[in-house]
């Protein structure tokens, strides 16, 4: 299981996970809050997405993160969405 050697990214518009080998991906904040699977972003019934990504503000930033076990990162954006857990396995991209 994937485990990043460093996260950056506080207060910032976009995060940057560093893994193995010196790889690194990075995503913006509002890809990430977009991407949320919380039960409040996406239907635990049938999957649909919920959130609007057009309600997800452009210059939205990250406010907090806190790793979630050794498996994923917990991040509280600055709308104040604090629900969802980004699994490390689907953060790691594959090149």
């Amino acid at each position: 299981m994937p485990m990043p050697l460093e996260i950056i990214g506080l207060g910032k518009p976009e995060v940057r996970f560093v893994w193995d080998e010196g790889k690194e991906d990075t995503y913006s904040a509002r890809e990430l809050r977009i991407r949320c699977a919380c039960a409040h972003c996406q239907s635990e019934a049938t999957g649909e997405r919920l959130l609007d990504p057009a309600t997800v503000p452009e210059g939205i930033t990250i406010s907090d993160m806190s790793l979630i076990g050794n498996y994923g990162l917990n991040v509280t954006f600055s709308d104040g969405h604090s629900t969802g857990i980004y699994r490390f396995r689907e953060l790691q991209k594959t090149k």
